[in-house]
């Protein structure tokens, strides 16, 4: 058996162990949905078979739940019914509705926060459980993205370019970033490096070096890679960026951070932006729902 055989024989032992749940509205949205090396269950369900001791098999090694952007922060009491199952659990988050005292709420009650741009928490988690345990030359595991999403609110991002231009599918994955989030100071990354079956390990080493051109210097990277027969010409890179900061954009209605009173929209040409009618407070960024 070769070491690709050996690494997705793995992967296949550890799909039952790995958990989707979806929370509010989300818990309709991922039922019936399949995760390659995951299994979907329902919260309930899950607890159930936890309390269940006639029910046998191993607990869960980890439980992604989505969180509904109606509810975020207000759903603590199953979040951290799932933490008690003893599996690491991450929350999966629009970025959007992760405001005021939402996330901190959500953090206190699971072992990791992994934000997802607008509505794209599905596509979040796939990009996720694939980096996690898609078999590669170089294997990232469960073990990598806790070491990773322990130290702070954790954001993903994806991208693509030619496989001779690393730099740019860098440039790509940073920019799909949620809005708002901030990684400049990032304290850990999880990359992942996709390449065809022709493109030098060269390439990934190339990702790598722009990555750690965009954070700090102390920042600790821990990267993957995976081959794939069917990108042809193309490279891709998924990161976890972790321990950024967030500051979702305002919209209009929303208190000014200056003096609460609500923002206006005006518009400056093709430029469109908020201000504040009480302090005269301007420039700001507009969100974008």
């Amino acid at each position: 058996m070769s070491n690709r055989d050996d690494l997705r024989e793995a992967a296949d032992a550890l799909a039952g162990s790995v958990v989707v749940c979806g929370l509010g509205a989300y818990a309709d949205r991922l039922a019936g949905v399949t995760f390659r090396d995951a299994r979907s269950a329902t919260v309930s369900a899950l607890l159930a078979e936890a309390s269940d001791d006639s029910a046998g098999g191993s607990p869960p090694a980890a439980v992604v739940v989505a969180l509904d952007p109606e509810t975020v922060g207000e759903e603590t009491d199953p979040l951290r019914a799932l933490s008690g199952l003893g599996a690491f659990t991450v929350a999966v988050v629009p970025a959007g509705a992760a405001d005021g005292d939402a996330l901190p709420a959500v953090q206190d009650a699971v072992d990791a926060v992994l934000l997802a741009e607008g509505d794209a928490v599905e596509a979040a988690i796939r990009a996720f459980l694939a980096t996690v345990q898609e078999p590669g030359f170089v294997n990232i595991d469960l073990t990598d993205a806790e070491t990773v999403l322990s130290s702070g609110v954790a954001a993903l991002g994806t991208g693509t370019a030619d496989r001779d231009a690393p730099g740019t599918a860098v440039d790509a994955a940073f920019g799909g970033l949620p809005e708002g989030v901030d990684a400049r100071r990032a304290s850990a990354v999880l990359v992942d490096v996709v390449v065809d079956p022709d493109t030098s390990i060269a390439a990934a080493t190339d990702v790598i070096v722009a990555v750690r051109e965009r954070i700090g210097a102390d920042a600790n990277v821990i990267w993957g890679g995976t081959v794939d027969e069917a990108a042809a010409v193309e490279l891709a890179v998924r990161l976890v960026v972790a321990g950024v900061s967030h500051a979702p954009p305002l919209a209009a209605g929303d208190p000014c951070p200056r003096c609460g009173e609500p923002l206006s929209t005006y518009r400056f040409g093709a430029r469109e932006t908020l201000s504040c009618d009480g302090c005269g407070y301007s420039g700001i960024v507009v969100r974008r729902d």
